[in-house]
């Protein structure tokens, strides 16, 4: 994510993650000023990625699913439809 922001700089760049302990790291990494390597465009978000989607109806121009675990997972790997309505929803 932060190496998409750093690629985009002109692209809001939405991490989002269950656990906070993720994102502790990677968030202090970007709120450095512009100049020690910070990232400006990107947002971290602690919560459901799922419920993320569900509440940007059009607004999403793409995802990225990495490293998905516990019930993403399960709607990645099983192709879950309301998961996909929530992806394509999104976008």
């Amino acid at each position: 994510m932060s190496k998409l922001a750093r690629a985009c700089p002109d692209v809001l760049v939405i991490g989002v993650d269950t656990s906070a302990a993720g994102l502790v790291e990677p968030s202090r990494r970007a709120a450095r000023p512009v100049h020690k390597g910070g990232l400006p465009n990107a947002l971290f978000v602690v919560g459901d990625a799922w419920q993320a989607l569900t509440t940007t109806p059009g607004r999403v121009d793409e995802v990225r699913i990495t490293l998905p675990w516990g019930s993403l997972l399960r709607a990645v790997l099983e192709g879950e439809r309301e998961f996909a309505l929530a992806v394509a929803g999104s976008l």
